[in-house]
């Protein structure tokens, strides 16, 4: 009981416990409370017994760590009458400070007029009050300076909000989301989850730490709290991913993982210093998505005849070439899925492993311990392998050992950071790569981009600039035109969803003779269009004129087309 908590500590008596029983009838208070209002223990020592009995989570809370937004929700009269302020709201879960916490009936009150789920917390009298007139009263905003200020010295459990989760973090149960920096968390990566994004962007600014996410491509805004709320959840993020919470000059790199309905989502965390302090990036790497097929990539008929070709043979090097984030991976994968037959062996080597394969050998690098692409490929060639899979090739030496594997019998496939196929047979020479081996091994590039596909609720005919019509050489009066005049489902973008256009390049043997003739780029692109090559550029305009995606994501991907 909280009476003999605060007994055995040496703060009350037995007669000061029945006193507040009597005050507790008279006024219809809790115990803890009528020992406050009797003023026998402060607001602290209640805090920290509640701490201790371990009921519920106490937070001392400042004006700074409140969302008006939110707090205005609930409203001042039932602010008021349950003792009350709502802090934040994420995800569909609302956190709200009470004078007590286990008033299970104000509870389901809030529950009613939020149509979310609440976490209780306990917080002081005195404190809420002044939130709840900062937030009903309108008082003048906190300058800069004392904004800073509160937010290095805000409280848990009475002690600073900062230091409290560093020393907790470690003993911090992930499971445990009535703590308010761990439901914040959780509801942060499992919206981002639900919202299709690729990254969550967690910034930390002058006055606010601000959450963004990724989806199609494109950065928006979704959560904007007070600056006091940085630092514990950057914290928090650094022990799910193993990394020193300690150390805030450097940058660091680390991994996660959680599930969400049973699928194992898999979290690459990179935390950065920045003027106002630590800003972290989250990569969602979704290893229980259902793996693309070749025929569900997007590609016509021809391309996924070009496609297949390109690994059909038993040994050779094929790449897919494009920027980060442009699905060169899940095009790989496809392509192994197409390999994956009982009589081959696989194996890949990434960074990380984004999907896994039952019946394929997958290996992560490690460059801590010492396994880079070009170690790791070695060992690789040491298993027996039909066909190997490497993640990216990085430099010099991982490429070199890529083209002697498929010289002697392997099929490789990989990845590089170029902007065309025929870029990516310059790239490869400059990084010392015969021209005779590559006409010799390299049996195909792909090409690729994403581009934003245009919403299917709200699609409509468009008539495009006349100047982006003569930029892309389209007629003026071509008007087969499409865009997302923004909805609701789309969340007023006009786009949902991304599709691929891909650029493939077959090494025949007009190109395989200009290569060893020594060809620049624009040669080999000329003899590759000549044979039936179709651009970046043309098939974007393809799925324009389809209705698929606009003009503006075409020149905005295939700029450099």
């Amino acid at each position: 009981m909280i009476g003999e908590i605060l007994r055995e500590a040496g703060l009350i008596t037995k007669k000061h416990i029945e006193e507040a029983l009597e005050y507790k009838q008279e006024h219809g208070v809790k115990l803890g409370q009528a020992l406050v209002a009797l003023e026998y223990v402060t607001e602290a020592d209640l805090s920290a017994a509640l701490k201790e009995q371990g009921k519920i989570h106490c937070l001392k809370l400042h004006p700074e760590l409140v969302d008006e937004q939110v707090a205005r929700k609930m409203g001042e009269e039932f602010s008021r009458k349950h003792g009350a302020i709502a802090i934040n709201e994420i995800a569909g879960t609302v956190t709200v400070a009470m004078r007590d916490p286990t008033d299970v009936y104000a509870v389901d009150d809030m529950i009613r007029t939020f149509g979310a789920r609440v976490i209780p917390v306990f917080a002081a009298s005195s404190s809420i009050d002044r939130c709840m007139d900062m937030v009903f009263r309108a008082a003048p905003e906190v300058e800069t300076a004392a904004l800073d200020e509160l937010a290095t010295s805000a409280e848990i459990d009475g002690r600073t909000f900062d230091t409290a989760l560093l020393e907790e973090a470690e003993e911090m149960d992930e499971e445990d989301e009535s703590h308010p920096v761990v439901s914040l968390i959780k509801g942060i990566l499992h919206e981002g989850f639900q919202s299709r994004a690729s990254d969550i962007h967690l910034e930390t600014r002058r006055r606010t730490f601000n959450v963004r996410f990724r989806v199609d491509g494109t950065l928006y805004d979704r959560l904007s709290m007070p600056k006091a709320w940085a630092r514990p959840c950057v914290a928090r993020l650094k022990v799910l991913s193993n990394l020193d919470i300690a150390q805030r000059r450097l940058p660091q790199d680390g991994r996660a993982q959680f599930e969400i309905d049973g699928r194992r989502v898999d979290l690459r965390v990179a935390t950065t210093p920045s003027l106002p302090g630590e800003s972290v990036v989250i990569r969602i790497l979704d290893g229980g998505r259902e793996l693309h097929s070749i025929e569900n990539l997007g590609l016509d008929t021809a391309q996924i005849d070009q496609l297949t070709q390109t690994v059909e043979a038993r040994e050779g090097f094929m790449l897919a070439t494009g920027p980060t984030g442009s699905g060169k991976t899940t095009t790989l994968y496809a392509l192994l899925q197409r390999l994956h037959t009982p009589d081959r062996k696989i194996i890949t080597l990434e960074d990380p492993v984004e999907n896994h394969i039952d019946g394929i050998t997958q290996i992560n690098t490690n460059v801590k311990a010492g396994l880079t692409f070009s170690r790791g490929l070695r060992s690789i060639l040491r298993q027996d392998p039909d066909v190997v899979l490497v993640g990216e090739i990085r430099d010099e030496e991982t490429a070199a050992i890529g083209v002697q594997a498929s010289l002697t019998g392997h099929m490789v496939l990989s990845t590089l950071h170029t902007v065309g196929t025929a870029e990516s047979i310059t790239r490869l020479s400059e990084m010392g790569i015969e021209r005779f081996l590559l006409a010799d091994t390299l049996r195909g590039i792909v090409a690729q981009r994403l581009v934003r596909k245009i919403c299917d609720h709200c699609k409509e005919p468009a008539r495009p600039d006349p100047s982006l019509l003569d930029r892309l050489g389209i007629p003026g009066d071509e008007s087969a035109f499409y865009e997302g005049a923004g909805c609701s489902f789309c969340h007023n973008t006009g786009f949902y969803g991304r599709l691929g256009i891909y650029e493939i390049m077959v090494m025949d043997p007009d190109i395989c003779d200009v290569l060893r003739k020594g060809a620049d780029t624009s040669e080999l692109r000329k003899v590759a269009v000549e044979n039936g090559m179709t651009t970046l550029r043309e098939e974007g305009l393809k799925k324009a004129r389809a209705g698929e995606t606009t003009l503006e994501e075409i020149i905005t991907s295939t700029a450099f087309s």
